[in-house]
């Protein structure tokens, strides 16, 4: 996914890493060129379970994890948590936002 995140005027890349096993999305990394050419990692996150990401308009970066409750099953959580990241030019780096617990949708 490609969305100017960090507000320099070029698209940052996001990244996620698929596990290729029943963890599915492990990873989510963004890429910035910032006011270069050369591409560095400005945000990471490596300890996702069956996550997942998006970009919300802003732009802001959200990613999505499953919460499971007793007898769930691998497929179907019981709900999904949130969280919105938005770049501080300030401090250069992201932050969380927001966060919210959803309910699946069928």
């Amino acid at each position: 996914m490609f969305a100017d995140l960090t507000g320099e005027g070029k698209d940052d890349a996001v990244v996620t890493v698929d596990s290729g096993t029943s963890a599915g999305v492990i990873a989510v990394y963004v890429f910035s060129a910032g006011t270069g050419k050369n591409l560095k990692v400005v945000y990471r996150n490596q300890r996702l379970y069956r996550g997942d990401a998006r970009i919300n308009p802003g732009p802001a970066l959200v990613y999505v994890l499953p919460v499971f409750k007793d007898g769930d099953e691998l497929c179907c959580p019981s709900e999904y948590r949130e969280t919105e990241l938005k770049w501080s030019a300030a401090k250069k780096k992201f932050g969380v936002a927001k966060r919210r617990t959803v309910l699946p949708t069928d």
